[in-house]
C-alpha cells in the first residue's frame, strides 16, 4: 500500500474521531449533559442507555488523538528528512506547533467553553474532582494541554528506537497506576503533580490530561509508525490482530475486577463498560486503543471510497475543526438553554457537521496554498 493510501487511512481515522468528539461536545452544549469519569471520586452514572452509548463512543477520541499524534510525528519527521530538513529544524517545528496548541487552549478554546456554559440554565452540582481546593489562584487546562505538552516532548523523542517507545509506554502506565493507586484523592496535591501525573483540582492547578499518563499513548503511536515503515504491507492486519487482542484483555481484566482504578460493577453490561478516563486506566486504554486499531484496519479497506471525503476533510483540518466546532455548538446551544432530548441533540449534531464540512473544506483549500513554513500549516 502506497504512502498516499496510508496517509488517507490516518486522515480518515482522525476525521472519524473528530465526529465523535463533536457529538460529545454537542451533548454538553446542546443536550446539557456531560460526564466525567474521574479516579477517586463518586461517579453518578448515566441517565439512560442512549446517553451512556453517546459518552462511550466519545472515549475513542482522546486516545485516538494522542495515538495518531505519535504516528504523525514520526511520519512527518521522516518525510521532512527526505527534503533535507535537519533534526534541529524538525524539533523546532514540533515545539512551535505544541506551543501554538497551548496558546489556542487559553485564547480560543476557553472562551468557547465559557460561551457554551454561560448559555445554560440547567442547574448542576459542581463536578467532584480529586484534590483539595479552598480558593485562590489556579491554572485551568484541557485536552489541548496534554496534546501540546506531549507534542513538545515528542519533538525530542522521534529519533528513538522502536523498543524505546514501547518502554516509555509501559513505564507511563505503570507509573500512573502506581501513583494513583497509592494516592489519597481528598488531599491537596502540588500543582506539578497535577500537571505531570494526577488529574484533579488543587490550589494552583486544574488538570484532567496530565502528561505522564498520556505520553504513553503517544509513544505507542510512534512505535506503530515505525512498524508501518518497516512492514507497510502487514501493518493493517497487525492493527486488527492487536486491536482485538487489546479488547480481549480488557474483558479479562474487567471480569477479574482489576485495571480500572475502581472495583468493577459486573451486574450489567453497561456498568461493565463504564471505565475511568481521567487518568486513562489500563482498562480504558485497552478498550479504546483496541477499537481505534480495529478502525484503522477498517478504514484501510475503504480509504478510496468517495463518500468518505467529508470525514477525510475533517481529519486534514483537525485543529481548525476543534476550535470552530466549539463555537458553533455553543451558538447552536442558545436555542436549548434548558437542554433537550437525545434525539434532538443528535439532529443538531448532524446539522453542525454539515456546516462544519463546508467551513473546513474552504479552510483546507486556503491552508494548502500556504508555504510549508507558514503558521497556517500548523492549524
Amino acid at each position: 500500500m502506497g504512502t498516499t493510501a496510508r496517509t488517507e487511512s490516518i486522515d480518515l481515522l482522525r476525521g472519524f474521531i473528530m465526529l465523535l468528539m463533536a457529538l460529545d461536545h454537542a451533548s454538553a452544549m446542546v443536550g446539557r449533559r456531560h460526564f466525567s469519569e474521574l479516579w477517586g471520586v463518586d461517579f453518578g452514572g448515566y441517565p439512560s442507555l442512549g446517553w451512556w452509548a453517546t459518552r462511550f463512543v466519545s472515549h475513542l477520541c482522546a486516545p485516538g488523538f494522542f495515538f495518531l499524534m505519535g504516528m504523525s510525528i514520526v511520519l512527518f519527521a521522516q518525510k521532512r528528512q527526505q527534503t533535507n530538513w535537519q533534526p534541529k529544524q524538525i524539533r523546532h517545528y514540533f515545539c512551535k506547533r505544541g506551543g501554538l496548541i497551548l496558546l489556542f487552549m487559553f485564547f480560543l478554546e476557553f472562551p468557547a467553553w465559557g460561551l457554551g456554559m454561560a448559555m445554560s440554565t440547567v442547574e448542576r452540582a459542581p463536578v467532584a474532582m480529586p484534590g483539595f481546593y479552598d480558593g485562590g489562584f489556579f491554572l485551568p487546562t484541557s485536552v489541548l494541554y496534554g496534546l501540546g505538552a506531549c507534542m513538545i516532548l515528542g519533538s525530542w523523542l522521534w529519533q528513538l528506537k522502536p523498543w524505546h517507545y514501547l518502554g516509555i509506554t509501559v513505564i507511563s502506565f505503570a507509573a500512573s497506576w502506581w501513583y494513583i493507586s497509592t494516592a489519597e484523592p481528598t488531599v491537596a496535591f502540588h500543582p506539578l503533580e497535577h500537571f505531570l501525573i494526577v488529574p484533579g483540582h488543587s490550589f494552583g492547578a486544574l488538570v484532567i490530561y496530565p502528561i505522564i499518563p498520556w505520553i504513553g499513548v503517544m509513544t505507542f503511536g510512534m512505535f506503530w509508525a515505525t512498524l508501518l515503515q518497516k512492514v507497510p504491507a502487514k501493518i493493517y492486519p497487525y492493527s486488527l490482530i492487536v486491536g482485538l487482542s487489546f479488547m480481549a484483555c480488557f474483558i479479562a481484566l474487567r471480569l477479574a475486577e482489576w485495571g480500572n482504578f475502581t472495583i468493577a460493577h459486573n451486574d450489567d453490561w453497561m456498568h461493565f463498560f463504564t471505565v475511568v478516563k481521567y487518568p486513562p486506566s489500563i482498562a480504558f486504554a485497552l478498550i479504546t486503543i483496541g477499537i481505534n486499531l480495529c478502525l484503522f484496519f477498517v478504514f484501510s479497506t475503504i480509504a478510496t471510497q468517495k463518500w468518505l471525503h467529508p470525514i477525510k476533510i475533517f481529519g486534514q483540518t483537525a485543529m481548525f475543526f476543534y476550535i470552530v466546532h466549539l463555537y458553533l455548538y455553543a451558538l447552536m446551544g442558545i436555542a436549548f438553554r434548558k437542554g433537550c432530548s437525545i434525539e434532538i441533540m443528535y439532529a443538531v449534531w448532524a446539522l453542525g457537521l454539515v456546516i462544519l464540512y463546508f467551513i473546513c473544506q474552504r479552510f483546507l483549500a486556503f491552508k494548502k496554498r500556504q508555504p510549508m513554513d507558514s503558521w497556517w500549516r500548523m492549524v
